[in-house]
């Protein structure tokens, strides 16, 4: 990656600076002389077979951003002894001595491969021998150098001049908040299977049903399956994002469950979550408007005409799982039914991560509660409030807004650095147009404010003697804590929140996406949450570095344990597989 970004990063009150950015191996290191051109990138596709080129991008994809080994010199050792020879590793070796400062270098990565991806379909055609024609070193050999190309053309394309105009580091870090986002998304790991199959298991099947009692009925006509079959289907073939699986993700649609009832169900979710060559061309052609690689977010499984299926994204097959759904239901539906399924989604959303705090703080008799639910309060100017959730801890207070929004790739991707701003204010900021709500970041603003300020003290008086209130901002987007986002997001928060009484503090907002509650519902029986939010602000008031990364690179980092209720509930998911998918003597549903 560009080396300015370390810069922009900021620095946390830690003497010990966390690495958190790498640097990607150039192609004129390991083939001297090439530039990195799109021209050049053209050149070494026309040398290279369509299909087979296609199937390696996504083996790579999957050795570097698959669920499994998290360690990334592993990872990279893996990739390099499949596709390099020894005169290339020898040059590899070379720059990583080079640059001992900057960590391991990496020479294969997840945007690397998606941007390869999407030249390949364009590019290249199938050769004489496609099927086999990564046997000879010769196509591994242009297949790496093309990679190296890709990852030059990615950056170019990813970061743009954004890291190297005018301007301080704040100045920078606006300019460059939506390629940040991208920057972090495309260089990854894919999110835990068993976190996003417990998740999605338990939004689409145990919340969504309370607040859209009619989703289950409009999933079955748009996809002919069950939401059940749709997610045991999706979490079955899982096993094909591992990043040490043995046939890595390669399968065969017509052996799925051969001579079981479940082939039929495995049949319809190939058809709605993959293309074939072909498409993908068509697709990539015709790609305009939207995000760059959406044609692989939408179907990110390809199969060829003999049955070989390949999942080309393990993070967009994922997807699937935890929000794939809701994806699929609101095809071909109108503007005013799509923004109803959205919204039933962000309020099971709600309910799922306030049943979270509630299993971590749960009623005890006799006890005062320190958690409470949807409470609704006054400020000073009699505007009303909502507090998704508030835990008191003596004089302390923390506030929690939970929130679901998709922000829209066009937005992120954007050469004109405002209209991603101006989508992040639109998704989680104060209201701008008639009829619109506050959301998120003003929402705590407002309850903030009017608890240090004496205006609201809560329905029962507990906020009466708070003088610290931290306020959270629980997001379903997990990447709302890239690089900048969270220090952006702490200005606006601060530009809304208004007077402070002397004696009173509003700690700097804090982004802890809904994998952090998760992880943090077992945790905190080993330290108290507010000491960590304290923490926090101590070590990181900027809020340049996210709640994430503070926490795995601070003392923090070794008392975090796996949620309890994801585990049961991706364990629960095996009963859904026997039931939906293997079901003996049952009938299909």
């Amino acid at each position: 990656m560009p080396s300015r970004p370390r810069w922009i990063l900021g620095r946390d009150a830690s003497p010990e600076t966390a690495r958190e950015v790498g640097v990607y191996v150039p192609v004129d290191e390991v083939f001297p002389g090439t530039t990195g051109t799109q021209r050049e990138l053209v050149a070494v596709l026309a040398t290279l077979s369509r299909d087979d080129t296609l199937f390696q991008c996504a083996r790579v994809n999957t050795i570097v951003s698959g669920f499994g080994d998290f360690e990334n010199v592993s990872r990279q050792q893996q990739a390099a002894d499949m596709l390099c020879n020894r005169e290339q590793i020898g040059r590899i070796n070379g720059f990583a001595s080079r640059h001992k400062a900057s960590g391991p270098p990496v020479i294969f990565f997840r945007g690397q491969m998606l941007e390869l991806m999407r030249w390949a379909a364009i590019h290249c055609r199938n050769l004489p021998g496609d099927g086999t024609t990564y046997t000879e070193p010769a196509f591994r050999e242009r297949f790496v150098k093309a990679a190296l190309i890709a990852s030059n053309v990615w950056a170019a394309r990813t970061y743009r001049d954004t890291l190297s105009g005018p301007g301080d580091a704040a100045e920078i870090r606006l300019r460059a908040m939506g390629a940040l986002r991208k920057g972090v998304e495309e260089t990854n790991l894919a999110p835990h299977i068993g976190v996003a199959i417990g998740r999605g298991l338990k939004l689409f099947t145990e919340y969504l049903p309370i607040r859209a009692p009619g989703f289950a009925d409009l999933f079955l006509r748009k996809t002919g399956l069950t939401l059940r079959q749709y997610l045991s289907c999706a979490s079955a073939l899982q096993m094909f994002t591992l990043q040490r699986s043995p046939d890595g993700p390669l399968f065969n649609r017509h052996k799925l469950a051969a001579g079981t009832s479940a082939g039929r169900l495995f049949a319809k979710f190939i058809d709605l979550t993959s293309q074939s060559p072909e498409e993908l061309k068509v697709a990539y052609t015709a790609e305009s408007q939207r995000g760059v690689f959406q044609p692989v977010r939408e179907r990110p499984v390809m199969t060829t005409g003999d049955g070989r299926c390949i999942v080309l994204g393990p993070t967009f097959f994922i997807e699937c799982v935890s929000v794939g759904a809701i994806f699929q239901a609101v095809k071909g539906e109108g503007r005013k039914e799509s923004r109803q399924l959205f919204s039933d989604f962000g309020n099971a959303f709600e309910n799922y991560a306030t049943d979270i705090l509630g299993r971590m703080y749960p009623q005890r008799a006799g006890l005062i509660d320190r958690l409470a639910r949807n409470a609704k309060g006054r400020d000073g100017n009699g505007r009303e409030f909502e507090v998704d959730a508030s835990l008191t801890d003596v004089s302390q207070a923390a506030l929690f807004e939970m929130k679901s929004a998709f922000l829209l790739e066009t937005a992120i991707t954007d050469p004109k650095p405002e209209v991603f701003l101006d989508e992040i204010r639109a998704r989680y900021g104060a209201a701008t147009r008639k009829g619109e709500r506050d959301k998120g970041v003003a929402q705590l603003a407002r309850s903030a404010g009017a608890i240090v300020r004496g205006e609201w003290t809560g329905k029962a008086g507990e906020f009466a003697g708070i003088s610290v209130v931290h306020p959270v901002l629980v997001p379903h987007d997990l990447r709302l804590d890239a690089p900048a986002l969270g220090h952006f997001l702490e200005s606006e928060f601060q530009s809304l929140l208004g007077p402070v009484p002397r004696g009173k503090h509003v700690r700097p907002l804090t982004v802890m996406t809904i994998q952090d509650l998760e992880n943090l519902e077992q945790s905190v029986n080993a330290f108290s949450f507010v000491q960590l939010l304290d923490d926090y602000a101590r070590e990181c008031p900027d809020r340049v570095r996210s709640l994430h990364n503070f926490i795995a690179f601070s003392t923090y980092g070794p008392k975090i344990l796996p949620s309890p209720s994801l585990i049961e509930a991706s364990t629960g998911i095996i009963d859904a597989l026997r039931q939906e998918l293997f079901p003996d003597s049952q009938t299909d549903n």
